[in-house]
């Protein structure tokens, strides 16, 4: 298994916007005069690659999707995604859906009757997210999932029951991602060893996932990868830093990112 970080950033992405427009501050300029610079930062996101079957998994599809694909995808020899995993229906995580007709191989059809051609894949890409979620991609993106032409397949999944894709279990852990929201960690990477928890939204945990993420019972998890937004500034919808360093504390994994 191999897992590369497409994104980090904020839903804006970095560099911001509103910085370059107005006097930008130096992380901004910096970002936006050196393609290559590490402040360069886009929409969370991970590739899951199953080295064993040469698939791979995406971790949400956000806004700034087609950017990281062009600008990462060559340079490690991908050409395509096998299947979508979402933690949540905010734009940083779904609003790039579209694009991954580019990452698919689609077939010339043309329609008996009216003799319209269009393009669809084999095989409808899947699309793992919760029952939430898969409304709100219904509503953004009908065309993409309507049974003619359909590019995608919604498979959705219950909190705390592990799903397959391309090979890899998912175990979804929930998350608090502001006031009365829940967003979806994942757990994965049993088959090959190693415990790999990935919490991209969270401003904190409800009781059950802590008392999972802290149990000793368990192997200690490998890589934990969680959201942590400031150093100490408070936000509602995202944990800072020392927040984060407080969780960990007790968490205990063996590696952080």
């Amino acid at each position: 298994m191999d897992v590369v970080i497409l994104g980090c950033g904020t839903s804006s992405s970095s560099p911001s916007m509103r910085c370059l427009l107005g006097k930008g501050c130096y992380i901004c300029r910096e970002a936006q005069a050196n393609p290559d610079s590490k402040n360069r930062r886009l929409n969370p996101s991970l590739l899951i690659r199953n080295l064993q079957t040469n698939a791979n998994v995406l971790v949400d599809c956000g806004k700034t999707f087609r950017e990281a694909a062009l600008r990462i995808f060559p340079k490690i020899g991908v050409s395509a995604v096998h299947s979508v995993v979402l933690t949540h229906d905010h734009a940083d995580a779904c609003l790039g859906l579209d694009d991954l007709q580019e990452v698919q191989s689609l077939e010339e059809t043309v329609d008996s009757e009216t003799q319209e051609m269009y393009k669809t894949p084999p095989n409808s890409m899947k699309v793992h997210c919760c029952e939430d979620t898969s409304r709100d991609v219904r509503a953004k993106f009908p065309y993409l999932i309507q049974e003619e032409t359909s590019t995608l397949r919604l498979e959705v999944f219950e909190p705390w029951v592990p799903f397959e894709a391309c090979g890899i279990e998912f175990l979804p852990i929930p998350v608090i991602h502001g006031a009365g929201y829940t967003s979806l960690g994942f757990e994965f990477g049993h088959e090959f060893d190693t415990r790999f928890v990935y919490i991209s939204d969270v401003s904190e945990f409800p009781e059950e996932t802590r008392v999972y993420l802290n149990d000793t019972s368990k192997p200690p998890i490998d890589i934990l990868m969680i959201d942590a937004l400031y150093l100490d500034k408070r936000n509602s919808a995202h944990m800072n830093l020392m927040q984060v360093v407080k969780e960990i504390e007790t968490i205990r994994p063996n590696s952080l990112a």
